[in-house]
């Protein structure tokens, strides 16, 4: 079932496929006893999780996405559907993997819970037809939900909880000079886990932001062919780059309400609908944010962001 187009040149255009997980039965391995190795904050009604589930898939089907399963594009892969029945997090799958113009690169999960589960998606994308760059190996450390790109030339990656120096330096090493013209370094205080749980890209000339976890370290800007990077600080970055950005306060912050998909370039996401001022300030500036309710859903700390892999975007 090779695809006919797939890349994603940037985080802002119009989104045509994803790669998702509708999880099933390995919600149940989730437990009291082991909610740190899962990074769940409870185990999960599997019904209302699903019902939830459901509800974002819909919405992304409202929007025009394509949205790929991975049962389905590995459903004659009896050892993967085996795998994924034991998994709890391949739903997550934006943190196992990022699709690049050329192709994708494997991402390194941190957590024990989340180890080998992005060759399941490489495997994925060997039967989608499209190839694999390299990966992360420890190590070295890397998540999907830790990398980004502002515009078309610049990747971001951050160092944080799950993500390590080696990670970002072997990303740098796969990107920097063909995905990108630009790759941005971006130190995370400690107790984040991900930079999209900080900031978010929405359009070229906006962004979503938790502007204090981004004021405490100056990041490193490697550009293709210098030697050395340049030392900034992230809201320079943005300032350089005429970027409007949205605040949140720390309170949003923690109940996820950054965690949007663009759909429709400049008009259209999907987020939380306990995102509402939010969604009013997205509103000012003409766009949708379409919601669903994250009740269950976000008890395993990720919406419709950690479980989308873009594999195509216009």
């Amino acid at each position: 079932m090779a695809l006919n187009q797939w890349g994603v040149p940037n985080a802002y255009g119009d989104l045509k496929t994803v790669l998702m997980h509708r999880p099933g039965a390995e919600l149940g391995v989730v437990t009291e006893a082991n909610l740190r190795e899962f990074n769940f904050d409870a185990p999960v009604d599997r019904d209302k999780f699903l019902r939830e589930y459901d509800a974002m898939l819909a919405l992304f089907a409202v929007h025009g996405v394509d949205c790929l399963l991975l049962a389905d594009v590995l459903k004659d892969d009896a050892d993967s559907l085996h795998y994924m029945a034991h998994r709890p997090n391949m739903t997550y799958t934006r943190d196992l993997a990022r699709v690049f113009g050329a192709g994708a690169v494997l991402m390194g999960p941190h957590l024990r819970g989340r180890w080998g589960d992005q060759h399941i998606l490489g495997r994925a994308f060997r039967k989608l037809g499209i190839p694999v760059l390299g990966g992360i190996d420890c190590p070295a450390f890397l998540e999907g939900g830790g990398v980004s790109m502002i515009g078309d030339d610049t990747v971001v990656a951050s160092i944080c909880d799950r993500a390590n120096q080696s990670g970002t330096a072997a990303l740098r090493k796969l990107v920097l000079g063909t995905a990108a013209e630009y790759f941005l370094e971006v130190p995370l205080p400690f107790g984040h886990i991900h930079i999209d749980g900080l900031f978010m890209v929405l359009g070229e000339r906006l962004a979503i932001m938790h502007a204090d976890s981004l004021a405490v370290f100056p990041c490193k800007l490697y550009r293709a062919g210098e030697p050395e990077p340049r030392h900034l600080m992230f809201a320079e970055f943005l300032e350089q780059r005429s970027i409007e950005v949205i605040e949140i306060s720390d309170a949003e912050m923690r109940a996820g309400h950054l965690n949007v998909v663009v759909t429709q370039q400049g008009k259209k996401a999907i987020g939380f609908a306990t995102a509402v001022r939010l969604g009013e300030e997205m509103a000012a500036r003409g766009w949708t944010l379409d919601t669903f309710s994250p009740d269950t859903l976000f008890d395993g700390n990720g919406g419709a962001h950690c479980m989308t892999c873009p594999i195509h975007v216009a």
